[in-house]
């Protein structure tokens, strides 16, 4: 017999299926079509929801957990959509301009004694407005990159078991080390298609002071996209592993310890060691926050040069509240970061958040320059008429001494705001590159600018 509840779960299904139209009909009667292969954009929707659907019906089967007046929807079901207009000048390309959603749907089984299962399934797609260059999947290299490909993925898909102290996942996942941005292991949520990991994974809250989390690595999905026609960019298969650790040293100080040995089979100038410390909490000398991160790296494989390059993020934040009476909840904070570079080698971090560092431009993704980077960052927040409102302007240099040390300048501004379901964000970038620099990246300017909305479903 099914339940009130159960009916409900059905009924939320149906109706988000009854939102896109004409693949509702295709989740009912099923898929004969491979999803990879399929050009119809309803079929590849419908899809999503014909798996997620024989997820839920095992879910009903096998569960005695959920009483007819309980209401298991936000247990068990989760959708949300987030629709992004992207317009990007390069000045090297044609101007990109970008109309893409993204829709995330997560299916849980019900815990049985203390095991469970859990799938999520991601589509994005372009809506009319296309002519961007998508990293290399739709073939656009004419325009300047907004790296958001269209297609339809299983992002995770695991079983876990967890109890008060422990939680363990095996299997397809995200994976975000440590609170955001992350800076070295991360889902990289700023893109439509979100990074997911094959690993396996254990979570544990030790003790009121201590929490402790871990991964073995077996294969990294990338934002690019598992459409696109180059594996060597689509995913890395690895061979590795991560801990990381918090400890409360106070209620308001924490230290932070990190381990990566993170092994990429097939690319052995990314592979490497990195061992830090971060320390974050009150300032003590100053009524604020502080931020000091250290690390080391160096290679993993023998047919890399021996190196060891260093790693260094300082952080002051002071709340506007220290110099007005008036009630005021913005901060004025000063960033330094060091990657260091030694003329042929640097500091990496190619599974980190990287759009939430060295400027939202996206300059130095994946491999930072051999000579390195510094960025100097002073950061403006407050809320405005009930918006969020950030400025972050940034000065980028090599971090080691060169003929032309300087990158560029950076000014990113940012204004969000969530108005009932409905989260709003207004984004815009501009690098000023050092013509010095060219062709690198960070040698032109660059200006981007988004508008997105997002809602659970």
């Amino acid at each position: 017999m099914i339940r009130t509840g159960h009916l409900r779960e059905i009924e939320k299904i149906r109706k988000i299926a009854a939102c896109y139209g004409t693949f509702a009909k295709t989740m009912l009667t099923g898929i004969s079509t491979s999803i990879r292969h399929s050009s119809n954009t309803c079929a590849r929707l419908g899809y999503v929801f014909a798996i997620g659907a024989l997820f839920l019906n095992s879910a009903l089967l096998a569960d005695d957990a959920c009483t007819e007046t309980e209401v298991c929807d936000d247990e068990r079901f989760d959708a949300s959509v987030r629709i992004r207009y992207a317009n990007i000048d390069d000045n090297v390309n044609q101007n990109a301009n970008a109309l893409t959603a993204s829709v995330h749907i997560t299916l849980r089984t019900p815990d049985l004694n203390g095991f469970s299962a859990t799938l999520t399934t991601e589509h994005v797609n372009d809506f009319g407005i296309d002519s961007y260059n998508d990293g290399g999947t739709n073939g656009q290299v004419q325009y300047a990159a907004e790296v958001d490909p269209s297609g339809t993925e299983l992002d995770e898909g695991f079983i876990q078991y967890a109890n008060e102290d422990w939680r363990v996942r095996w299997g397809r996942q995200y994976i975000d080390f440590g609170t955001g941005p992350q800076r070295f292991i991360s889902s990289v949520r700023w893109r439509q298609n979100y990074q997911t990991f094959d690993a396996l994974t254990v979570d544990s809250q030790v003790n009121d002071k201590l929490h402790v989390e871990g991964a073995i690595f077996e294969k990294v999905y990338r934002v690019i996209g598992r459409d696109h026609p180059n594996r060597a960019a689509r995913e890395w298969d690895m061979d590795g592993f991560g801990i990381h650790s918090t400890y409360a040293i106070t209620p308001k100080v924490n230290l932070e310890g990190y381990a990566l040995n993170l092994d990429f089979v097939d690319n052995d100038l990314l592979s490497a060691r990195t061992l830090g410390l971060k320390l974050d909490g009150d300032c003590g000398f100053v009524n604020g926050s502080c931020v000091i991160d250290l690390a080391t790296q160096s290679p993993l494989s023998d047919s890399v040069a021996d190196y060891n390059v260093q790693y260094l993020h300082t952080t002051i934040e002071i709340p506007f509240a220290n110099f007005a009476k008036q009630n005021t909840s913005g901060s004025v904070a000063f960033r330094a970061t060091l990657l260091e570079g030694d003329g042929e080698n640097s500091f990496k971090t190619p599974l980190a958040a990287l759009h939430a560092f060295a400027g939202w431009s996206d300059r130095f993704l994946v491999n930072t320059p051999t000579v390195g980077l510094t960025d100097i960052q002073l950061r403006l927040a407050e809320k405005l008429l009930g918006w969020d409102v950030q400025a972050n302007l940034h000065h980028l240099r090599a971090s080691r001494e060169t003929e032309e040390r300087k990158f560029g300048n950076e000014i990113d501004l940012l204004a969000s705001r969530t108005l009932g379901k409905y989260k709003w964000l207004f984004k815009l970038a501009h690098f000023q590159g050092n013509e010095d620099w060219r062709p690198h990246s960070y040698g032109t300017n660059v200006t981007k600018a988004w508008v997105s909305v997002e809602f659970a479903l």
